[in-house]
């Protein structure tokens, strides 16, 4: 629901670090710039909804259900361009179904921005997060699903991570 400067200010004020837009952003691409004018691109991030659409991923909005008819690999460009600091990509066809990510959609778009991309959509098992990373180019993955349902602890995604040497956060309780 982030729509406006004023939406951002609140959030960080709130103590959030950085917000996501995409209804509002594939309204009104201006946003982007004004955000990231405002508050700096680090703290913004374009979520991008993607569904694959014969050969090419449409890009989304309202949680997968209304089309924007725009390409998920020119929008990210362009939000880039316009000032986003990371892509959340999310896989609409593999959301929820604990199948894995779109490896193929992530790095379609990891290879045509310069700034971080998200996975997310799809995760089931600790190896996903690996792979995506690995095959797909992600910088990080968002996970949900697999901890609500307990398939996975966040422990054994971290171990498995580190052990295919990726680089994984520290907790401070570590």
């Amino acid at each position: 629901g982030v729509r406006s400067i004023a939406d951002v200010s609140s959030l960080l004020k709130s103590g959030a670090d950085k917000v996501a837009v995409n209804s509002a952003a594939v309204a009104n691409p201006q946003l982007i710039s004004d955000i990231a004018r405002h508050f700096g691109s680090q703290c913004l991030v374009l979520s991008i909804e993607a569904k694959r659409i014969d050969n090419r991923w449409e890009a989304y909005t309202e949680n997968g259900r209304e089309k924007t008819g725009l390409d998920v690999l020119e929008w990210a460009r362009r939000g880039v361009e316009l000032g986003a600091g990371e892509i959340l990509l999310t896989s609409v066809d593999q959301d929820g179904t604990c199948k894995g990510f779109d490896t193929d959609l992530v790095r379609a778009v990891a290879d045509v921005v310069a700034v971080p991309v998200i996975a997310s959509g799809g995760m089931g098992r600790v190896e996903n997060a690996v792979s995506v990373v690995e095959d797909g180019g992600a910088d990080a993955v968002a996970v949900a699903s697999v901890l609500h349902y307990k398939r996975s602890t966040l422990f054994e995604i971290r171990d498995e991570m580190i052990r295919a040497g990726l680089g994984v956060r520290r907790f401070e309780c570590e």
